[in-house]
């Protein structure tokens, strides 16, 4: 079976820059956040749910923050 079709991805933080139109309305602000997930097919669904547009990247970052 190809790799596409395997779901064994460990989960991990992913840096993401998109367009969040809830705020600074009609236009919206282009931010930069991370969050957690198992891989970036399950981040783009939560960033569709929630409203975000233009997605620039989606960066695997691993098991800790850069910043942590």
């Amino acid at each position: 079976m190809s790799k596409f079709f395997e779901y064994d991805d460990k989960p991990q933080w992913f840096y993401i820059r998109a367009r969040c139109t809830d705020i600074f309305k009609p236009d919206g602000k282009v931010i930069n956040f991370y969050l957690w997930g198992d891989s970036e097919l399950f981040i783009r669904e939560l960033l569709g749910k929630k409203g975000y547009k233009d997605i620039e990247w989606i960066k695997p970052i691993g098991d800790s923050l850069p910043f942590v």
